[in-house]
């Protein structure tokens, strides 16, 4: 059986995941800094922790890059605490996940990594430093795609529109409105819809999908 490591995993998309994933017979760490019975709880701003915590779990198969955060405020407004939060949760965090785990992928040549991207990656944004974060995750998804892809290690990400979940709960709803104008269905997403493209990439997707960031954005942008 193969072991997922999901982030962000108490809410929105990272359950969904986790539950898609022990349905379809993967066993699963769910991580987040609130606490889930039987998961791990860890806050992500703790960077320098992050390789021992990697190290403690055991054998990771599929690393799943879910946990972020959204401070819905304009750049005027954004304080240093909230700059070097969504910095660090979003952007350095991820990085320093894949750094750990992939380290056992290359000895065993084979491991898939998925992280959260975003239409925001693509678009103006009215969070600046959310659109930015999520724009650096295409970036280091291509980079670590193209460094470990020689080792057997798929990483690709996914990047939805408008889902209905607790970060969406926080965006202006200025955006969301503009996004449901254009959605094709005209409804946001459900987080069970993206999960199903992550277990698609997870377990899969041919080894040639590499690199790749996958719209699940129903229109809300189209590239």
């Amino acid at each position: 059986m193969k072991t997922a490591l999901v982030t962000g995993a108490a809410s929105g998309i990272g359950r969904a995941v986790s539950e898609l994933f022990g349905t379809s017979g993967i066993k699963v760490i769910a991580l987040d800094k609130e606490k889930i019975k039987g998961g791990v709880t860890y806050d992500l701003t703790d960077l320098e922790g992050i390789a021992q915590l990697v190290d403690s779990l055991g054998e990771i198969d599929v690393l799943v890059n879910n946990a972020g955060v959204q401070n819905a405020v304009s750049i005027e407004r954004y304080t240093d605490e909230q700059r070097s939060r969504i910095l660090r949760v979003n952007l350095e965090a991820p990085v320093e996940l894949i750094r750990a785990v992939s380290k056992q992928m290359v000895k065993r040549r084979s491991g898939r990594i998925v992280s959260l991207a975003s239409v925001a990656a693509y678009t103006a944004h009215t969070d600046l430093w959310y659109g930015v974060t999520k724009a650096g995750v295409v970036s280091f998804t291509r980079s670590f795609a193209a460094l470990l892809g020689p080792q057997g290690i798929q990483v690709n990400a996914v990047a939805p529109g408008a889902i209905d979940t607790p970060l969406l709960d926080r965006a202006q709803p200025e955006r969301v409105a503009q996004m449901m104008k254009v959605a094709y269905t005209r409804r946001k997403g459900r987080p069970e819809e993206v999960a199903e493209a992550i277990r698609w990439l997870a377990m899969d997707a041919p080894e040639i999908v590499n690199g790749a960031v996958i719209d699940i954005t129903d229109g809300c942008f189209l590239r």
